[in-house]
């Protein structure tokens, strides 16, 4: 396989789409009716269970009050003073989220590619008006670009006949088919709901997407100057910014937030970041179009620098919903800033990968010239994340001289999110492979697809390898040796490492480097919380032979959206015996005398993790 030119990759996908669209286009001349899409359909499936708020009061309701409409049978705020069109000269200010569903961060992702007409264009192939209701959107759904065929009916109200979600001013209708395209692939218009701003990005443009949280309160001047640095150079850049304002619980503390104009839980976008006579400022925008920050450097503060106010506020009066927000201010109140990395003269190479039992696969590379990478990974169904893998760890190595997998180059987090990117890094020319983990698919035997992306400045080329047990459990001690801690270090050859950053756990490995005596280490972990084994046990106990390594146990939590704790105590013991001694485990030695693992290692089904090997 050889990395694409993204334009190139887009092109492909609408080529298979025309002939669809065409035959569409045939059969509703032939029969002189609209086009009525029979795989999304007009009824209250495709709507789904609506959870919204009215009056400030949560609710929950089935679709009943809602119908489907064409645009020439709404009402809308615009009435006729503006003629149905696709696309009309369009900007942030255009996007009116609904109140049924929180899709804010497609809003905001929305707005974003208001303000570049060369995606916009790019996402909706035919721009025209189409009278028969025949619409493409171009996304890259899961990792990979599809373009969704729609017609233009929309769930309004049947009191009112206007529009219920999303809302395109000036009777545009790019709004709203995008809006509803994204309810077609995820199956209704309910499970927009509560995605993060990274998913809508990457699903419109199909680029990497990182987040930078902001420094905690109370932040040092470093921390922040760092942070502000990677704003201005994202703005520089060119790529698309989003931001989260921070979600709590607490009523109080969502009380004040209101108070000053700011929704908690809420995505935004960033529509400009400037440094003007010794301010740091951010442009934001609420997706609703209204409901804005109202303290300093607000559009009614006092406290406006001469000159500054005309040149910031009366220029851009038509971004409705748009305010701005020192950096102070802002790192106080956001959570995270979302950066879309859009570059369209990157090469792109897109694979699917198998993760979990026999049939695992790696991804192999070449590199011809030292260039950028980033990697991203998707979970097939990323959001519907119940039926996925949930613990994704991707591992990039350089491959070594005897073909096997070397040294770590960059790695992700073990994370519980469906959609992840490994940030720019580079890499010399070389082959390199791309592993990927899941512990939950070896404790249960769950297998799961992950759609893989690679970003680079110029092509590379790539290839399915098979990926043994041997492989990923070698990638596996590459990943504790670079990222991991030495705990026990003593001067007869026992080396200790745990693995803890990066990891939602802690992987414990062994090495016994003494050419005679075996290294008996028992591991107690049954004070931890929420924390499951990979043997099955918190409490272990292993006989290392000489000059050999063992994983002991790998430590990952049971429910990766609560608090865990891990509790780890070690006992090493030196000695010429290799089965299990009493000292070490008493219950062990007399339940297993002859044994050199307990409990004891399952050969039926192994999987070589906890397996000894070599240490050189």
């Amino acid at each position: 396989m050889c990395s694409k030119i993204t334009t190139t990759l887009k092109q492909e996908a609408e080529k298979k789409s025309d002939v669809i669209y065409s035959n569409i286009i045939s059969y509703c001349k032939s029969s002189n009716s609209p086009f009525i899409d029979d795989s999304f359909l007009h009824n209250k499936k495709s709507i789904g269970s609506l959870q919204f708020t009215k009056n400030g009061v949560k609710r929950h309701e089935e679709p009943d009050f809602l119908n489907w409409l064409r645009p020439s049978q709404m009402f809308t705020k615009d009435g006729r003073s503006s003629p149905w069109s696709v696309l009309n000269n369009p900007r942030p200010s255009d996007i009116e989220q609904g109140t049924l569903v929180g899709d804010c961060w497609l809003m905001s992702a929305m707005a974003l590619i208001a303000e570049r007409p060369d995606v916009l264009d790019d996402i909706i192939p035919k721009k025209q008006y189409s009278h028969y209701g025949v619409y493409q959107i171009k996304l890259c759904v899961e990792g990979k670009w599809e373009v969704i065929i729609v017609d233009d009916f929309f769930p309004c109200y049947s009191k009112t006949n206007s529009i219920a979600m999303a809302v395109g001013r000036r009777n545009q209708l790019w709004v709203p088919l995008i809006e509803k395209a994204m309810a077609k692939v995820l199956g209704s218009y309910s499970k927009l709901h509560g995605a993060s701003l990274a998913q809508g990005l990457s699903m419109l443009t199909g680029a990497s997407c990182v987040n930078y949280n902001c420094p905690p309160i109370p932040s040092s001047v470093d921390d922040v100057d760092t942070f502000w640095a990677q704003l201005v150079s994202s703005k520089e850049s060119g790529f698309l910014m989003c931001c989260h304002c921070g979600a709590f619980e607490n009523v109080v503390a969502e009380a004040e937030f209101k108070a000053m104009g700011l929704l908690t839980n809420h995505a935004y976008s960033i529509l400009d970041v400037i440094y003007e006579q010794g301010y740091r400022l951010l442009r934001i925008r609420n997706p609703w179009g209204q409901f804005v920050w109202n303290g300093k450097w607000s559009d009614g503060w006092p406290g406006w620098p001469i000159g500054m106010k005309q040149k910031f506020l009366n220029q851009r009066k038509d971004e409705t919903g748009a305010f701005w927000m020192d950096l102070e201010d802002f790192v106080a109140r956001f959570a995270s800033v979302t950066v879309c990395k859009l570059r369209m003269d990157w090469s792109e190479l897109r694979v699917t990968h198998k993760v979990g039992g026999h049939s695992d696969t790696a991804l192999q590379i070449v590199i011809t010239d030292t260039c950028e990478v980033s990697v991203t990974a998707f979970q097939k169904g990323a959001f519907n994340k119940k039926d996925n893998l949930n613990d994704l760890m991707v591992c990039v190595h350089r491959i070594s001289g005897d073909r096997r997998i070397g040294e770590l180059i960059e790695m992700s987090s073990r994370i519980s999110d469906n959609h992840f990117t490994i940030d720019e890094f580079f890499l010399a020319p070389g082959e390199y492979q791309i592993v990927c983990h899941s512990q939950s698919s070896l404790l249960t035997n769950k297998k799961g697809v992950v759609n893989m992306v690679v970003h680079t400045r110029y092509p590379i080329f790539g290839e399915y390898i098979p990926m043994s047990p041997r492989t990923r459990m070698e990638s596996l001690h590459h990943v504790i040796i670079k990222e991991g801690d030495i705990v026990k270090n003593t001067n007869d050859g026992v080396v200790i490492r745990t693995l803890t950053r990066k990891f939602r756990g802690m992987i414990i490995m062994a090495d016994n480097c003494l050419e005679k005596k075996y290294l008996h280490v028992g591991v107690d972990c049954s004070q931890s919380m929420n924390i499951q084994s990979s043997r099955g046990f918190l409490q272990v106990v292993d006989v290392v032979p000489p000059l050999c390594r063992q994983v002991l146990l790998v430590l990952s939590t049971i429910d990766d959206s609560a608090q865990y704790r891990v509790s780890n105590s070690l006992k090493t013991l030196v000695h010429r015996s290799k089965c299990l001694l009493p000292e070490m485990w008493y219950e062990a030695a007399i339940s297993a005398p002859n044994a050199q693992h307990y409990p004891l290692l399952n050969t039926s089904s192994f999987d070589p993790i906890h397996s000894t090997v070599s240490v050189f």
